[in-house]
């Protein structure tokens, strides 16, 4: 595990240039944003993990993958051999960051901010943890540019990072999204139970601020049955109005999780990498 991590860091460094050797602020916990296992700064820092690409002879160059994860109570898992980032490393020879949202917990450790079992944490403060944490990222890779997938709450939490902070990432992936927050715990109530009210930000509420020329696109399984792809049609259709260029595209017989591993969620990925290499 040691080796492989310090192959993972000269690797990172390399791609970095000289920014990197700029020391690294420290996180509340202690550990540095480096990066590599945090990023962040004094204030807040959210916990990662860093894959590597399958083959590094074959990376790509310009490109830096982050992934945030869907709701799940405050706990997550940050797998290094397998979930969705994993599988984006290896498919987009990418260095891919899996990012663990503010609040989260795992066998990594904490990320600052806040989060709870009812999972109503799309919130201004978390946004800007997100945001700062892209920030560092960039500032470390000051020669790639960042690609925001997300999925489920993480594509919420993307979406809004568009509206809201529009220089943290270079294109953006929404896949399950439930861009139209009320609508959707309305639904959530009738269909799962999850009655009660919410205060997170919603998307569709602030597609009026995202910039026209930004690039991004949407994903949500034709048989997802928790975020309905009305969801996205709806905030796709908001989009539009702003004179962006994007679309959805259904997963066939996708459902809310299997969105992640269905050939048009990896499609799409793949041309949003290939538009920012060049």
């Amino acid at each position: 595990m040691r080796q492989s991590r310090a192959v993972l860091a000269g690797l990172l460094l390399c791609l970095a240039g000289t920014a990197a050797f700029a020391q690294p602020a420290k996180c509340p916990d202690g550990k540095p944003a480096d990066g590599i296992e945090r990023a962040g700064d004094a204030r807040h820092c959210l916990v990662i993990r860093t894959l590597p690409p399958g083959q590094a002879s074959r990376i790509t160059p310009r490109v830096l993958v982050v992934v945030l994860h869907g709701d799940n109570g405050g706990r997550i898992e940050l797998k290094a051999d397998s979930g969705t980032a994993a599988v984006l490393a290896e498919k987009l020879q990418a260095v891919t960051i899996a990012m663990q949202r503010p609040g989260y917990r795992s066998d990594l450790g904490v990320s600052d901010g806040e989060s709870g079992a009812g999972d109503d944490d799309y919130t201004p403060q978390n946004v800007e943890i997100v945001a700062s944490a892209l920030g560092n990222l960039r500032s470390l890779n000051p020669a790639k540019k960042i690609l925001l997938i997300g999925h489920s709450g993480g594509a919420a939490m993307a979406a809004l990072l568009a509206s809201r902070f529009p220089g943290s990432a270079d294109a953006y992936l929404l896949a399950a999204c439930p861009c139209d927050v009320p609508a959707w715990r309305q639904w959530r109530a009738r269909s799962a139970g999850k009655a009660g009210a919410w205060s997170s930000l919603s998307p569709l509420a602030e597609a009026g601020k995202v910039n026209p020329d930004t690039l991004i696109r949407v994903v949500v399984g034709n048989k997802d049955e928790n975020t309905l792809p009305l969801f996205s049609e709806t905030y796709v259709r908001a989009l539009q109005a702003r004179g962006i260029k994007t679309r959805v595209t259904y997963a066939m017989n996708a459902t809310h999780v299997s969105v992640q591993r269905a050939p048009e969620f990896f499609m799409l990925a793949g041309e949003l990498a290939e538009l920012l290499s060049k």
